[in-house]
């Protein structure tokens, strides 16, 4: 075996390191490192050994060399590597999660990531949690990259950051339950994946979509794309949650929409009512407490896609690409970063920070006053 940054520890027999593996891509074969430590050593048997360390500090590295270098001269045996079989823990930890009451689409998630790693385990043959260390952690990152959805698409690199910090999460959870002595994945880094643009409407498009709407389905469109509700805040809106005397334009009362009752991020937000929808609310008949009554998101979806055919826009257009709009509007209209933040219902977004990118005024000002300076200067 090879390892990198090998040093002999002073006053023992271990060296440590980071191991070397090797990867091909595009027909290319790259060597690689892991970022965690390893021990080299002679056990008392005359058997070369390596041990995972578990940690990136070199540090830390030498004080675990040192224990094992006292157990040696201790005559201890070498312990033995712990027999926790990996897809029973998988199984216990979504049952855990059930158990714990989270929402129905983060358990359909959950499930989703964690058959891929039963997939992976079974096709690697990690069979047990002592397995998966570091190494083995970025072969499976690795083959993640490398799979595909069932519509030929590769996973988003977003999807495939998820799906590691679940199973990081798995391993950390098992450490925590003292099912395991040994969190091995503890201090492994994992990059953390960039927001790739999505589809987005422009608001010539909203109109578009708006003018042949019909029915409900037309005021469904205009309120998320001039609110930023998520379509389940939608569904759930109640007319008490209407507040037309609330100042000049109104104010929605988000408080409803996430799968336990409340939204999705917890917290309740208000969001002043758009002056482009504001006439067709007031227009709604009040028929119960839904605003929209009969209004669901399998529904609107289709109605969305036969829009979209029917006005030449494509099919990537989804009914959370009107939240994308909403943001891009917020920054094209200088709505400050914090209020637009408010308004969406997030306490960080990725993509509203492209959206601001993008429409980044500021800075093209202090760009043109470069060009200016530049000038006066006769450059």
């Amino acid at each position: 075996m090879r390892i990198l940054d090998a040093e002999r520890v002073d006053g023992t027999s271990v060296t440590i390191g980071r191991r070397v593996y090797f990867r091909t891509e595009g027909g290319v074969r790259a060597e690689l490192s892991v970022s965690t430590y390893t021990a080299v050593y002679k056990d008392a048997d005359g058997t070369w050994r390596q041990d995972a360390l578990g940690t990136t500090n070199k540090r830390e590295a030498r004080r675990k060399a040192i224990e094992i270098q006292q157990r040696l001269d201790g005559g201890q045996a070498r312990p033995r590597a712990e027999l926790v079989e990996l897809l029973p823990l998988i199984d216990r930890y979504e049952a855990f999660c059930r158990a714990k009451g989270l929402a129905p689409k983060s358990l359909s998630k959950y499930k989703a990531d964690l058959d891929k790693l039963r997939r992976f385990a079974a096709a690697a043959r990690v069979r047990t949690l002592a397995q998966f260390n570091a190494e083995m952690f970025y072969r499976y990152r690795e083959w993640l990259i490398g799979r595909k959805h069932k519509q030929g698409v590769a996973y988003a690199p977003k999807s495939v950051y998820a799906t590691l910090t679940l199973a990081k999460q798995l391993c950390k959870w098992a450490w925590q339950q003292q099912i395991t002595s040994t969190y091995l994945l503890v201090g492994v880094p994992l990059p953390t994946a960039k927001a790739r643009p999505q589809p987005c409407f422009t608001t010539t498009q909203v109109e578009s979509l708006i003018e042949k709407a019909e029915g409900t389905s037309k005021a469904a469109i205009a309120i998320l794309a001039y609110s930023g509700m998520r379509i389940g805040e939608l569904e759930q809106l109640l007319w008490q949650d209407v507040r037309l005397d609330r100042g000049s334009l109104g104010m929605f009362h988000i408080r409803r929409g996430g799968s336990n009752g409340g939204t999705k991020d917890k917290d309740e937000r208000f969001v002043p009512i758009h002056p482009r929808i504001r006439p067709m609310i007031e227009a709604l008949p009040r028929s119960g407490e839904l605003v929209l009554p009969g209004v669901t998101e399998r529904r609107l979806l289709d109605t969305l896609k036969r829009l979209c055919r029917g006005c030449g826009f494509g099919a990537s257009f989804k009914l959370h690409s009107f939240r994308h709009h909403f943001a891009s509007m917020c920054a094209n209209h200088s709505v400050a970063y914090r209020k637009a933040l408010a308004w969406l219902g997030h306490s960080s977004s990725d993509i509203l920070d492209l959206y601001y990118h993008l429409h980044d005024d500021e800075s093209e000002s202090a760009m043109m006053a470069l060009a200016d300076s530049r000038h006066r200067n006769g450059r």
